[in-house]
């Protein structure tokens, strides 16, 4: 791909600061930067974080351990660790503890590579390198002030790139809740959950605070010297979604209930710049169980006239834009936001679930097509012709019409017959506030907003499957050790 190629695809991304105005009905022009009455704080700090998930902890403690003293964060529910905390505890990085004890390394020049071909180009080049570059310090950092445990191995994870840089935690995402929760503990950090931030407050351009609500319903207003937002991404804000591209209204979400964007619509209000916020991650889910794995399992996807729609193995890949347009393709052709995994008793047997399937709420067997048809509302024809050309293919291991690439090529010809309503949900966000490398918020046109930093995803993608955990953390840490430096040279 051409330089000029990614720089266009890069700017088709760029969204002017609309975001509070098509929140609140569709205008076309952008919102005035706020103006606010700057007397009559209830609280004030040297830095106020606004959201207590693994950006906004990072941040806190980062800016503990740089000295400054009067540190608190506001989180709107009721504990601390946000999205990360039920993650499955993923992290990419090079040149770590861990990586040096098992003579392991990776150049990091193909990682950075990788990361750009999985998001189409679409990624700041200087922010990509640095979360990059950062990682394995990162990670370190984690076992080292935190005390998180990782794994003792280093792997490559299907749908996480190639490269053998991916650490797990061990106990997964909820390994972090006990080292969060005593690092804030132990540096005293002053904490107050149930307490949304719902605007920033500014003074001549420069953002000195946040009005909130606690959890009395009382507004209070919080002067600080320097305030950064880590309020998570937005997918469980179907609006929004919408908004910024109306085919993201098919994919519900399977992220935190309060992942509604509330941080974009405060940065936006006060002009910050939003990108991307078209760019959703999508994944595989069973319709009525969003953790069960039976859909990567079975054969092949059709929709509800009985026609297969796309190569069922990209499921597991790390960049799926092509994915989400099928989806959306099918999703209108059909009328209906789900679709059906096919498969028969000698896949099934194969793959040793065959017994828990026919056990298993939801799946739908029937001994014949015409009977499974019946049963699901699909169109028996079509699906017949569906599965007589898949078999074809299966035969001679060639797919003609998506060009699939399958480990095993099982045909769908022993009864009984299998299908499970199956859909796409999203999970991760790829669109938000722009920053710069100093995690400072900035204008669409490159320029700070002065006393406001945003870390996490919160702030558009600029990194692939991962390093999302890992992202947070680092820009976190990042606007801390400047916010600590802006806020020392001004005392």
């Amino acid at each position: 791909m051409s330089e000029e190629r990614k720089k266009e695809m890069k700017m088709k991304r760029i969204f002017l600061p609309l975001l509070a105005a098509l929140l609140l009905g569709g205008c076309t022009a952008a919102p005035a930067p706020q103006t606010t009455t700057t007397t009559n704080f209830d609280a004030e700090v040297d830095y106020l974080i606004v959201g207590g998930g693994a950006a906004g902890i990072a941040s806190a403690v980062e800016a503990a351990d740089q000295g400054i003293e009067k540190i608190m964060i506001v989180e709107k529910t009721g504990m601390l660790g946000g999205a990360a905390v039920y993650s499955g505890g993923i992290f990419g990085g090079v040149e770590t503890e861990v990586t040096k004890a098992l003579d392991l390394h990776v150049d990091i020049e193909e990682v950075i590579a990788e990361q750009q071909r999985e998001k189409h180009y679409i990624l700041n080049d200087e922010l990509t390198r640095l979360t990059i570059e950062s990682a394995g310090k990162t990670i370190d950092w984690m076992i080292g002030t935190l005390g998180v445990q990782f794994q003792p191995e280093v792997i490559v994870k299907d749908g996480y790139g190639t490269l053998q840089t991916i650490h797990l935690i061990e106990g997964e995402g909820s390994g972090l809740r006990e080292p969060f929760e005593k690092a804030i503990a132990d540096r005293s950090i002053e904490v107050r959950k149930n307490t949304k931030a719902t605007s920033l407050i500014t003074e001549n351009g420069k953002v000195i605070g946040a009005e909130c609500v606690d959890e009395n319903g009382k507004t209070i207003r919080i002067k600080a010297k320097a305030t950064l937002l880590a309020t998570g991404g937005y997918s469980a804000n179907a609006e929004l979604m919408a908004s910024a591209a109306e085919p993201n209204r098919y994919f519900q979400t399977s992220n935190l209930s309060y992942q509604t964007g509330d941080g974009l619509v405060m940065a936006s209000a006060v002009g910050a710049g939003v990108q991307n916020l078209d760019q959703i991650q999508v994944y595989l889910r069973e319709v009525e169980n969003s953790t069960s794995q039976f859909p990567y399992m079975f054969t092949i996807f059709v929709g509800q006239d009985g026609r297969r729609f796309m190569d069922e193995k990209r499921t597991a890949q790390t960049w799926n834009q092509e994915i989400k347009d099928d989806v959306v393709e099918l999703y209108g052709r059909t009328g209906v936001d789900y679709f059906w995994s096919l498969a028969d008793e000698a896949s099934l047997q194969m793959m040793q679930i065959a017994d828990a399937a026919k056990d298993h709420e939801g799946i739908v067997v029937a001994d014949t097509l015409d009977e499974l048809a019946q049963k699901t509302g699909m169109d028996a024809e079509a699906l017949k012709a569906t599965v007589d050309r898949w078999n074809s293919f299966a035969a001679k291991m060639e797919d003609e019409d998506y060009n699939r690439t399958a480990q095993f090529w099982f045909p769908i010809s022993t009864g009984p017959f299998y299908a499970l309503k199956t859909t796409f949900f999203s999970s991760v966000c790829h669109g938000g506030i722009t920053k710069n490398a100093n995690a400072q918020a900035t204008r669409i046109d490159g320029s700070v907003i002065e006393g406001l930093y945003a870390a996490g995803e919160v702030t558009t993608v600029t990194n692939s499957n991962g390093y999302t955990i890992s992202n947070a953390i680092t820009f976190g840490r990042i606007a801390a050790q400047h916010a600590a430096s802006q806020i020392k040279s001004a005392n």
